[in-house]
């Protein structure tokens, strides 16, 4: 069977919370907070953030372990490791670490991804599609204080931060996305519109909307009237 959940978040040689422990299912591919948020590429940028270069990080984020608590996360790479029977010494880290900080670098990789020339109009002044790297085609819909997409990656985030409460609350409260699921399909609509965060985006889905109800009205035909009235 496939494992989807990351070496760092099941260790066996180690007691995880009772929190983590909430966030394991019998059926791994639903570990979705473990997955999208706290994932390793995420606390790989972390690390990069902090001053980790690339050796550094690629020798040592095998032996992570990660622990997600119900406010913070614990993360753990040990500064020894045992390499070819000899124990040798990397660099190392025990700390832990606001939920905040994993909702940044998640909304910072999602933006850098976001492409909005892969974009292109919809049906109606609502709808964009977008095309996945699999070649398959998504719809992306503009609602008013939001953008979904029919993506498996928008999907998979939605799950998770339903799966983690305090992550959700600092998703509500980053400066950029604003309570918004930080997919790069919504984020590439976002740069599509000319947007930088939520409050932006919302305007824009007004004067989107405003412009598309102007267009309508162009080219709705004059009311026919009635001649029986008029030969009165």
């Amino acid at each position: 069977m496939t494992r989807f959940s990351a070496k760092a978040h099941t260790r066996t040689d180690y007691n995880y919370s009772v929190f983590h422990q909430s966030l394991l299912h019998e059926d791994n591919r639903e570990d979705y907070a473990l997955r999208h948020i706290y994932s390793l590429e995420n606390t790989k940028a972390l690390l990069t953030k902090w001053g980790w270069t690339p050796e550094q990080i690629k020798t040592g984020i095998d032996y992570a372990t990660i622990d997600v608590y119900r406010n913070v996360v614990w993360l753990h790479i040990p500064n020894k490791i045992l390499h070819r029977g000899q124990l040798i010494k990397i660099r190392g880290i025990s700390r832990f670490i606001s939920k905040a900080d994993y909702i940044d670098v998640l909304v910072t990789r999602s933006w850098a991804k976001a492409d909005p020339y892969k974009l292109q109009p919809g049906d109606n002044w609502d709808d964009l599609i977008t095309r996945g790297n699999t070649g398959d085609f998504y719809e992306i819909k503009l609602y008013r204080y939001e953008v979904t997409c029919t993506c498996h990656a928008y999907s998979g985030l939605e799950k998770a931060f339903s799966q983690d409460s305090v992550a959700a609350k600092h998703l509500m409260l980053h400066e950029k996305a604003q309570g918004q699921i930080p997919d790069k399909h919504i984020f590439a609509t976002w740069k599509y519109l000319g947007c930088e965060n939520l409050r932006q985006y919302e305007y824009c889905w007004l004067e989107r909307k405003e412009a598309a109800i102007k267009e309508s009205w162009k080219f709705d035909p004059e009311p026919e009237q009635d001649t029986e009235f008029l030969d009165w």
